[in-house]
Formats: C-alpha cells, structure tokens, sequence
C-alpha cells in the first residue's frame, strides 16, 4: 500500500451556536465506482448527513476504488496510447463530478478530507482526491493530519473558546478481532496527544473511549484535577464484501464481512464556574 505519504496540520474555528453539541462525522472507504459499493447504504449516510444542521465532516479516504498502488504503478509504465489515456481520465472526471454533487451539501462545513492509497492520478499532477477536495472547497490533508477545532460558544462564556484536538491517518494494519483492529489506533496515542484518534482502511467500524487522562490546573492559588478522555473510532466503509454470485478478493482471501455505514461523535462545550472554577469543559459522545 502506497499513499501520497504527507502529513497536515490544520486549524479549524467553529462556533457552537446554543449549548447543544456539534456533531462531528468522519466517512470514508466509499469506492465509489467498485461494483460492489453498496449503494444502499451510501444513499442512507446521504441522506442522514444533509438532516444534521449541526454536523462537520472529515473525509477518511479511498473515495474511488481506482486506482490501487500496483494499478497506478503499472499505468505510469504503461505505453498506452493518448487518447486512450484521455479517455481514463475522462471516466474518472465524471465519476468526481458526480461524487462531488452528492457531497455539494457540506461545503462550508468540511473540516477537512484525507486522502487513502485508492485514488486516480493524472498527467497534471492532480489527483481524484485533491480535485474532489477543491470542488467541495475543503482542504486536502494528505494521509495523515493533526487537526485542532477551536469551537467558539456563544453563551454566557461568549469570547471564550475550547480546543478539540484530532489525529487522523487514513489508515494502517487492522486485524481480524475487534480488539486487535483497535490496537492499531490506540497505538496513535504514543504519536500524538490528542482527543479523538479516527482511522479507516480496513473498512471495521466502531468508537471506543480510551483510558482518562488527568490534567492539572490552578485555580484561585490551588491545584485541581481536571480528566479528559480520548476516543477511538474505525470509520466504517461502503463497499461490501460478499453478494451471491458476484467474484470480490475478500472472498477469495475468506475475510470477514465488511462493516457498512460510519459513526460520529457529540462535541458539547460547557461553562463550568462556582467554588473557584470558571473554565470550559468539552465532552464527547461516540455511536456506530
């Protein structure tokens, strides 16, 4: 597996309108284009993600099912003719342009979007992912990106800010128990100090809190304790692994099914003040 192999930061100010929590949903893994993308579940997050008014969205990767890293290596040897590259092209331009109008509603509220080891790349330099990424306005983050969420509140603590802070790697390894696919993004921990550690790839689905972190803080000539926790989520997939009477490598491979779908998390900020505190405490909620 090869990706573009490049690591982001990436700041992102949002504001928290009322005291109801943003909702953060991660999607990726879509292969789009592959027979066995399951269409029924794509136009079921479709439709879910346009009803959320409150939710931002990171892109996981792997939008396409083409091209794999041995694909791409094997077109950049191949002597095929001009045209009948030009007309590749012209195929994955139409499957971006179509992506890009079934994601057209979250522009303004993508928080960023990653790209995996499936991807077209063209003679121009660009590539599927970073031509879907500028049709829908939002930043390319490479394989890998350390993003911060500075949510702004608008309550009584109005001025104020919390930080929220997100490792996100397309993905690496796996494993075919639920606990050893989650080894591989608790292992991010010792990378970087963050609260929400997402990965996909491996197309498993789930969110785990990790072990609470305590934090020291003054307050009023004292020490308090303050505990955070992070989270662990898998981003799900949409592209299935078995239907009857249809030929897929996980089959050959006797993989295990694929988990279609995708979790988010509920980000709330409150204000917590009396008995010589006054700061903001972020909470955080994951379902699959």
């Amino acid at each position: 597996m090869k990706t573009t192999g490049l690591f982001t930061t990436h700041k992102v100010a949002i504001k928290q309108a009322s005291d109801r929590p943003i909702k953060i949903i991660p999607f990726g893994d879509v292969h789009r284009d592959s027979d066995m993308h399951c269409g029924t579940k794509w136009r079921e997050f479709l439709a879910y993600a346009k009803s959320q008014k409150d939710a931002y969205f990171i892109g996981m990767g792997d939008y396409f099912d083409g091209m794999s890293t041995s694909e791409r290596e094997g077109l950049s040897r191949s002597s095929l003719h001009n045209t009948t590259i030009k007309n590749i092209e012209k195929l994955y331009s139409e499957w971006i342009d179509r992506m890009s109008k079934e994601l057209a509603f979250m522009k303004g509220r993508i928080i960023g979007m990653l790209g995996g080891n499936h991807f077209f790349a063209f003679n121009s330099g660009m590539s599927s992912d970073t031509i879907l990424c500028q049709n829908l306005e939002a930043r390319f983050l490479g394989v890998c990106s350390f993003i911060r969420l500075s949510i702004q509140t608008q309550t009584k603590s109005r001025g104020r800010s919390a930080c929220f802070d997100i490792f996100a790697h397309h993905g690496a390894g796996g494993g075919s128990t639920p606990g050893a696919t989650f080894n591989t993004i608790e292992k991010m921990q010792q990378t970087a100090d963050a609260d929400l550690y997402l990965m996909g790839h491996d197309h498993k689905k789930g969110c785990i809190p990790s072990f609470p972190r305590l934090r020291l803080a003054e307050g009023k000539g004292s020490l308090t304790i303050r505990e955070r926790t992070p989270w662990l989520g898998r981003t799900g997939s949409f592209l299935k692994a078995y239907e009857d009477g249809t030929v897929s490598y996980n089959v050959d491979a006797a993989r295990s099914a694929c988990a279609l779908g995708w979790i988010e998390f509920d980000v709330a900020v409150k204000r917590i003040s009396g008995g010589g505190n006054d700061h903001l405490e972020v909470s955080v909620r994951g379902t699959c």
